[in-house]
């Protein structure tokens, strides 16, 4: 669920999402996943869920092949006009894409930052689902997103709380429902990656084939 109400509403305008972004340090943020998480190497296979503007391209070496999308309409024509000649764009859901996954390339590594918190169990599940469709051998599914902790602050747990997104989970709801798609996973727990009171989980997958 999203809440839509008074300023948030103007989150849906690409260019002031971008705006925004900036101001809170999502740059140096993706600096630093790119050097720690990331890991992309040349010629690898990347898809974007959740892509909103496609920013993380500025973050990304130039050779390799990516694919975005993303459920808004505004966001993806932002992200064309930027980035156009460097991957490729779609409008749509993880569960529209899980009907036809042969519509997308198989992943090296796929990204979904700040997304899943926007959304109900069923949609991470799909996320998730669709993801694992994706991976290549040894590939892996990357996601940040906002996490509740038992010792956390309370200017920063009122914070969060007032997120566009309504559903951030706490660490063990984010392990449970990881879990039920991916057998093999961790989340690492961050402070200090943009510039508000946030706490942060570092949510990475790894495409390990199911043992008997």
């Amino acid at each position: 669920m999203q809440d839509e109400s008074g300023v948030r509403k103007i989150l849906n305008d690409g260019v002031f999402y971008d705006f925004l972004q900036n101001i809170l340090g999502a740059g140096k943020a993706r600096v630093w996943l790119a050097e720690n998480y990331w890991n992309v190497k040349k010629g690898d296979s990347i898809i974007d869920i959740g892509c909103g503007t496609g920013e993380v391209l500025d973050y990304l070496d130039f050779d390799i092949q990516y694919t975005g999308f993303d459920v808004s309409k505004k966001y993806i024509d932002v992200a064309r006009k930027k980035y156009g000649n460097r991957g490729k764009f779609s409008i749509g859901t993880a569960e529209e894409f899980l009907r036809n996954p042969n519509t997308l390339p198989e992943a090296d590594l796929v990204l979904c930052n700040g997304l899943l918190h926007h959304l109900e169990d069923k949609e991470v599940m799909q996320v998730l689902e669709l993801s694992k469709e994706l991976l290549a051998e040894k590939g892996r599914l990357v996601c940040v997103e906002p996490v509740f902790l038992k010792k956390q602050t309370k200017a920063s747990k009122w914070l969060m709380s007032k997120d566009r997104g309504q559903n951030v989970r706490s660490f063990d709801e984010w392990n449970k429902i990881v879990g039920k798609i991916f057998n093999t996973f961790s989340l690492d727990v961050t402070t200090g990656l943009i510039r508000a009171p946030y706490v942060h989980v570092i949510i990475t997958c790894n495409n390990v084939p199911d043992t008997a």
